[in-house]
């Protein structure tokens, strides 16, 4: 249809240039100069395109008469001969909301050709909106008896019928801007199974034992009934305190007070100290306002408004991907052919399902099933995709992730956004598994803010990379998270040692057939691997972050585990965090931590294996400023240098020393002779607290800190206001600790952070200028999500 037009009366081209020439567009994220200058230069290099919600089919795509459908932009964008492709090509997306039905997916033929780019963005001071909720209309007051139903909801339940024919699966509903609560039950207990040898990656190790992964035996009082919808059901619990889990029912036994999951979970429940369990989506669970549950069986969606109103504007999201970037990908072979060239400009992303488990979902699952390897669940989906650009666009309110490069991912951009109240992953870089085939590599993720991520599924990260490497994250605000700001990883060896193993953590994704498996076990594991994680290189700085670990506990602001090699963390802000502000942690070698300042934490830098740690500042760390251990099960390797470290306003020992050789946890391919620390390179730090003689004389006995020194002195101008300069004559400089960028303009977003996104940034700060995004305070606000 949209060819026919094209040719039929070859218009187009020539409205298309004509309105290059008279610059009629304009970007809503640039000022009125900007976009004069641009439009300038644009008019004989460029052609222009626009769409509009209000746009008709058959329009031709001018201003005046706008496309109706981002499809039918791309498919004319197609029509175009080869000579008309050699430019740049604007599409303007005027305000509105587009909804999809379908993910808009954009391929080879679908980027710009030579050095030239195919810009998809918003017209001037206009805010268009990609969606995919689609209205739920035809409430009416509950009015019968439901089974289940609490008292407190009888009178205020509000019914639809939704059935999966039209609505299709789906675990999310929104109101307006809002994701509402589904309906979930308190937490309960359960009976901690026994008698199975437990995986390093606390998975079970013997498939005899996997019945025990779909198992769930719960005690006296827990809120269990026979449910006749089970596959509507899901149970959310934490089998261990960094994952979280999230799987229908498949059968219940009162009797024997036994679920059985539909799906298998990344470890047995309740096999830890400290687990819960709770329920969603039953009715009996609907006791507040905002809370709904969906029954499919009877195809009715029972919602308790809070205005006790007829719901008008109840919104159920219709697709997992919005937009997919798709090159084609020869999975098997060492070649793939990417897209290239493609740019989103100051759109709004929003309203997307979340991922669900499925039956094929074991050994598929990246680090501890924090996500799932080559899954279509974000917002935006780069896969097979060179040169892309995504600026100051808003990627909120999605029951799934924002953001996702996989696979064949290079040279993309993602600057100048705002990612805020989505279910899981901020923004997720995952190439392919450890093998020799490396191409998701020298990706840019800068001056974004990222916040209230992981609203769903907790263990959602602001920033996740997986088996990718040469990346640069840098200058982001991160605040605010369930889990980590940033998470560097890859399949532990430990996963790679158990040959061809297909059920445990990332299994299915490593490429046997490219790695050497002849290897003697008794000498050093990970260096035999390491060729094979691609996570590697990777730079994290200037980013500034707080208020992180907010849902599941054991982990880091800033966390790299079973990576490659050149991991740097480098001149970071981490700050009011109640846990771990950076760690190297199971199976990590090779990574430099340093220049960065750790402020008030509960511990500072937690280090395992080969690592080193020089030139940071530690202030008011609760914990140890450095808690050093090494792994069980791993290779020792000493030497790790730890030096140029200034430690100040401490309240307990910023270390201590651990006879961890011993001990029945630790059987290390090759065990150290020393206790931890005293075979790494510790030297040169200042210790700035009272009581610091005493503690450094015990370490030095041991031949470390021979050069380090201790001092009551403030070493810094005033840290009340975060001025973290060196004073004249600091003790830290006869150390040898140089002097960095400490001003808090060094660190988070830069001033050129786009303002009308600092606007949309409502639920959380209230904006006192650039004072607050520079150093000022912050006004935490609630979130009524």
């Amino acid at each position: 249809m949209i060819k026919k037009y094209f040719n039929k009366s070859s218009f187009l081209l020539a409205t298309c240039c004509t309105l290059a020439l008279a610059a009629c567009g304009g970007n809503s994220v640039e000022s009125s100069s900007t976009k004069s200058a641009q439009a300038s230069s644009q008019a004989a290099t460029s052609l222009e395109l626009y769409v509009s919600p209000q746009g008709e089919l058959g329009n031709a795509g001018s201003k005046e008469a706008p496309f109706a459908t981002l499809a039918s932009a791309r498919d004319a964008i197609r029509a175009l001969d080869a000579k008309q492709r050699q430019q740049d090509i604007i599409v303007w997306l005027r305000g509105g909301t587009y909804t999809l039905t379908d993910t808009w997916v954009l391929n080879q033929q679908d980027g710009g050709v030579g050095n030239s780019f195919v810009h998809y963005k918003a017209y001037a001071q206009e805010k268009p909106v990609i969606s995919s909720g689609k209205l739920v209309d035809g409430w009416k007051k509950l009015t019968t008896a439901v089974e289940g139903l609490p008292k407190v909801a009888q009178d205020n339940v509000w019914v639809a019928d939704v059935t999966r024919e039209e609505y299709g699966r789906f675990t999310a509903m929104f109101t307006n801007d809002k994701r509402l609560p589904r309906a979930r039950s308190a937490r309960f207990d359960g009976v901690k199974p026994t008698g199975y040898e437990i995986a390093d990656s606390r998975n079970v190790m013997h498939k005899k034992d996997r019945h025990l992964l779909r198992e769930i035996r719960y005690v006296e009082g827990a809120p269990i009934r026979d449910w006749q919808n089970l596959d509507d059901i899901e149970v959310f619990f934490n089998p261990v305190p960094w994952a979280l889990n999230f799987i229908p029912l498949e059968s219940i036994d009162l009797d024997e007070k036994l679920l059985t999951l539909k799906y298998e979970a990344n470890a047995p429940a309740f096999s830890q100290n400290g687990p819960w369990a709770v329920i969603e989506n039953a009715v009996d669970f609907i006791d507040e306002a905002g809370e709904w549950a969906h029954n499919s069986l009877t195809g009715k969606l029972y919602y308790w408004p809070h205005d006790n109103q007829k719901p008008s504007d109840i919104t159920i999201p219709q697709l997992k991907e919005l937009v997919r970037v798709e090159g084609k990908i020869d999975y098997d072979g060492p070649v793939d052919q990417p897209v290239r060239n493609i740019s989103f400009e100051g759109l709004t992303f929003t309203q997307a399902k979340r991922a669900t488990w499925h039956e094929d979902h074991k050994g598929w699952g990246i680090q501890h099933d924090w996500d799932t390897f080559d899954t279509g669940n974000a917002m935006l989906r780069f896969r097979g995709a060179e040169n892309m650009q995504v600026l100051k666009s808003h990627f909120t309110n999605s029951a799934g992730s924002a953001i996702r490069l996989d696979l064949h991912a290079q040279n993309i951009t993602i600057k100048d956004n705002l990612i805020d109240y989505v279910g899981h992953m901020g923004i997720l870089l995952a190439g392919y598994g450890p093998g020799t085939k490396d191409v998701n590599h020298h990706n840019t993720i800068t001056n974004n803010i990222i916040h209230h991520v992981g609203e769903i599924i907790w263990h959602g990260h602001a920033v996740f990379v997986w088996q990718s490497g040469s990346n640069t994250i840098s200058n982001n605000w991160i605040h605010h998270v369930p889990r980590k700001a940033v998470g560097v990883a890859g399949p532990r060896v430990q996963i790679m040692m158990k040959k061809h193993e297909d059920f445990d953590e990332a299994a299915k994704t490593i490429r046997w057939n490219e790695m050497d498996l002849d290897v003697d076990w008794t000498v050093d594991a990970q260096e035999h691997f390491m060729p094979y994680l691609h996570a590697k290189n990777n730079i994290i700085e200037n980013n500034k972050v707080t208020k992180t670990l907010l849902q599941l506990h054991d982990g880091a602001s800033i966390n790299i585990s079973g990576a490659g090699e050149g991991n740097i963390i480098r001149h970071n802000y981490i700050y009011d965090v109640d846990y771990i502000g950076a760690r190297t942690d199971d199976w990590q070698r090779g990574t430099i931590t340093t220049q960065n300042i750790i402020e008030n934490a509960g511990t500072g830098i937690v280090h395992k294996d080969y690592n080193h740690i020089t030139n940071n500042i530690f202030i008011n760390i609760n914990g140890e400023a450095i808690r050093m251990r090494a792994f069980p099960r791993q290779y020792f390797k000493a030497e790790s240098v730890i030096k140029h470290n200034i430690f100040t306003e401490a309240r307990r020992p910023p270390y201590g020393a651990r006879d961890l050789w011993n001990s029945k946890e630790f059987f290390a391919t090759k065990k150290g002779t020393k206790k931890i620390p005293y075979e790494y390179l510790l030297d040169n730090n200042t210790y700035a607290f009272s009581g610091s003689e005493k503690f450094l004389k015990k370490h030095k006995e041991n031949g470390v800190e021979l050069n380090s020194v201790t001092t009551e002195q403030q070493q810094f101008v005033d840290i009340a206001n975060k001025d973290f300069r060196l004073v004249d004559n600091a003790q830290a400089l006869q150390t040898g600790f140089k002097p960095f960028d400490v001003s808090m303009d060094s660190f988070g977003v830069s001033k050129d952070y786009p303002k009308y996104l600092l606007k949309l940034d409502r639920d959380t700060m209230q904006w006192g200028g650039e004072t607050l995004l520079h150093g000022g305070i912050e006004v935490v606000k609630k979130n009524v999500h």
